[in-house]
């Protein structure tokens, strides 16, 4: 067996053997953790301080709000850590949230319909209390009473959902 080749094969076995510690060192508890990252169950909540602020529960809360500005109505979906600890939100796409809007019970729109996304893997860490925000703007929707249900693009937090039903005249 000629030099070249026996250094190319060395290089290639020298890779596998990188190649494997690197997975068994990722494969263990260095996963992103979604949940809570305490052993065995989530803490209970604390209660709200009289101001407003403070842990009140042990999971991301959602909400979904709207305003209406100049005929259009401006939805804005946030998720808050509300619990002990730093997490973790992992999207495997450019895809960070995704919404059905409704509008008499027939759907109107999906945001993730007809779509393709990017293939990235992100993760976004929120600290305690803190948030992350989207904001869609809806136009010239005709009358009718309609549901935005809107939901985080993270099989981790199932949950990290919500909906809104109102009234365009």
């Amino acid at each position: 067996m000629g030099k070249g080749k026996a250094i190319g094969i060395a290089a290639v076995l020298a890779g596998v053997a990188a190649a494997s510690a690197l997975f068994m060192y990722t494969n263990g508890s260095e996963r992103p953790q979604a949940k809570d990252d305490l052993p065995g169950p989530a803490p209970a909540g604390k209660p709200a301080h009289a101001d407003g602020k403070g842990i009140i529960a042990g999971t991301l809360e959602p909400s979904l709000t709207y305003k209406k500005e100049n005929g259009a109505y401006v939805f804005t979906f946030t998720v808050k850590n509300q619990t002990e600890r730093v997490q973790t939100v992992t999207f495997t796409s450019s895809k960070q949230y995704d919404y059905i809007l409704y509008r008499d019970g027939k759907k109107v729109k999906q945001f993730s319909e007809g779509k393709m996304f990017a293939q990235i893997y992100e993760e976004r860490t929120l600290k305690q209390g803190e948030e992350l925000s989207f904001q869609e703007t809806f136009r010239d929707l005709a009358p009718g009473t309609y549901t935005l249900e809107w939901w985080l693009a993270d099989k981790n937090w199932p949950n990290a959902r919500a909906s809104v039903t109102f009234t365009v005249e």
